[in-house]
């Protein structure tokens, strides 16, 4: 499993931020979209907003998203085109709210990735320098501080640098323990980069199912769009 997610996670960093741009609502989708939920009744606003939330929250397959919409229009006295049409809403609305994760999720990816390359580079340079000094150590440790911020999903610019006031040569025994530590924090940050790039994996292939179903829902009611948003005034 280790192996499987370390692929996936290496493939992934190729992946430019730009990939969270495809599988994009087309225009027409999009333009439906904005008519319907500025036109229809507030009351079926709401509960499309509130179910394509759960959806995002609950991982809801479209299936069940249908089987939603299907339940709110039967209660409604909605007809079949209706039903359809308030399940593209719902898949719409949280398409969006995807997409806004799958821009969070690269954001975090790449933050981490910087982050190894710095803690790579802080061990090479203590492994290449005869000496290190305590003011090169403070770096360090912020360093490690600093990963620790992003571990817990906060800024890691939050955290300044404390300096020494004399450069004085560290011991061996105090070297030992930070190149410890900054192995660990690389560690670390490798489990937390194979992880987040699964999340993101799963993200886009929700969200390419959700397109294509976006798809048929929209050739569906294609004919009859201001005839279902006058029946859901």
């Amino acid at each position: 499993m280790k192996i499987l997610l370390s692929f996936l996670f290496c493939s992934l960093l190729f992946i430019p931020f730009t990939a969270t741009a495809q599988n994009e609502p087309s225009p027409e989708a999009e333009a439906f979209y904005k008519k319907a939920m500025a036109e229809i009744n507030a009351k079926h606003v709401r509960w499309i907003k509130s179910t394509a939330s759960e959806a995002n929250q609950k991982s809801l397959t479209d299936e069940e998203i249908h089987a939603r919409a299907s339940s709110y229009g039967l209660l409604g006295g909605m007809n079949g085109q209706d039903i359809q049409a308030i399940a593209f809403l719902v898949l719409m609305q949280a398409s969006k709210s995807a997409q806004e994760d799958l821009k969070a999720i690269m954001a975090k990816v790449k933050s981490i990735n910087e982050q190894k390359a710095k803690l790579r580079n802080a061990m090479n340079k203590i492994n290449n320098s005869p000496t290190i000094n305590n003011v090169q150590l403070d770096s360090f440790h912020l360093l490690s501080n600093r990963t620790i911020a992003l571990q817990q999903d906060r800024n890691p610019e939050s955290i300044k640098l404390v300096r020494s006031t004399r450069a004085k040569q560290v011991s061996k025994t105090d070297l030992d323990a930070m190149v410890v530590k900054l192995k660990g924090d690389l560690d670390s940050m490798s489990e937390m980069g194979e992880m987040e790039s699964l999340r993101l994996q799963m993200l886009m292939d929700r969200k390419s199912k959700m397109m294509s179903t976006l798809s048929n829902l929209l050739k569906k009611i294609h004919d009859t769009q201001q005839s279902i948003i006058q029946n859901l005034k």
